[in-house]
């Protein structure tokens, strides 16, 4: 089964605490940040603009790297979660695979994955992922490829820090809110089309060395918390020319931007009320159009905490 997390660079989102604690490098002190779309750090304060209201947490979390990489405390991650009483994520990781996904993730019928990029580069990928069968490779969807590619740059620990902090919040008995179906989520990773994704797979495949060095650039903005910069290295889209860009800037569209505005429905009231705990993929938090500045935009107030 495919693991249906949200990619990694810009996709090195698909898809990553104690307001008292201090377990991240931020490099801004606590409360002197204001403008959101620029903040820096991994963990936010929400303060409920309803009196008498609990606060609330903010993670980003990274679906990639083990806690001692991201410099991650998990006693930390513990306490903070089992301080709250609703833990809301992204998608249900107990969600089962259904056979109606696979439109997501396969090729339609007379296509393949060999016609879309080409013959001598689907023989350079099939030598990239050698535990893939040739078949089942060929009726991969570019963005699927793409998934398995960044992965193999940065093994993927045993449970990412998101499936940690769900799991740390079932067993504390937490109520848990989803902010989107495992469906949702797939066809926001789907939302480009398969000819127009492949021309972006066909340029990283020219420099596959360039993946593994991006996902250790993602891994040095997240232990810095410096979610601007990593948000800037991923609009540059390296490597790309001007078509493959404009793929890259539609999937974006689906997987930030779009995504974003829906959650942002979700939260409201959520976060009205008081004493989440919220762990979504960090990117999200950045830019003009993350979460950090539509909360601030609809009243909350907002606070960077140090680590």
């Amino acid at each position: 089964m495919l693991p249906a997390r949200p990619l990694q660079s810009l996709r090195l989102l698909l898809a990553l605490s104690c307001g008292l604690l201090a377990w991240l490098p931020l490099r801004a002190q606590e409360g002197a940040v204001t403008d959101w779309a620029a903040a820096h750090g991994v963990l936010f304060r929400i303060h409920s603009p309803v009196p008498g209201k609990p606060d609330s947490l903010l993670f980003g979390t990274i679906h990639i790297g083990t806690s001692d990489e991201l410099g991650l405390d998990l006693q930390r991650v513990r306490s903070a979660v089992e301080a709250q009483r609703v833990l809301v994520n992204e998608v249900d990781s107990h969600t089962p695979w259904e056979p109606r996904y696979d439109r997501y993730r396969y090729l339609a019928e007379g296509q393949t994955l060999a016609m879309l990029i080409g013959g001598t580069e689907f023989i350079e990928l099939a030598t990239l992922l050698p535990e893939h069968k040739g078949s089942q490779l060929n009726r991969f969807k570019p963005w699927v490829v793409m998934t398995l590619l960044e992965e193999g740059a940065e093994q993927a620990p045993p449970r990412s820090i998101d499936r940690i902090v769900e799991d740390l919040a079932r067993g504390h008995n937490l109520r848990l809110v989803h902010l989107e179906t495992l469906e949702d989520q797939l066809a926001a990773l789907d939302c480009t089309s398969a000819t127009d994704y492949a021309v972006v797979l066909q340029q990283r495949l020219a420099d596959p060395q360039a993946l593994r060095q991006e996902t250790e650039r993602s891994l040095a903005f997240y232990r810095d918390g410096n979610l601007p910069g990593w948000l800037a290295d991923i609009d540059a889209m390296h490597g790309l020319d001007e078509h493959a860009q404009k793929a890259e800037r539609h999937a974006r569209e689906c997987l930030l931007e779009q995504r974003n505005a829906r959650w942002l429905e979700e939260l409201e009231p959520l976060l009205r009320q008081g004493g989440c705990f919220v762990a979504v993929g960090a990117i999200h938090l950045a830019g003009k159009d993350g979460l950090l500045a539509g909360l601030a935009h609809r009243g909350f107030s907002v606070t960077a905490q140090a680590w």
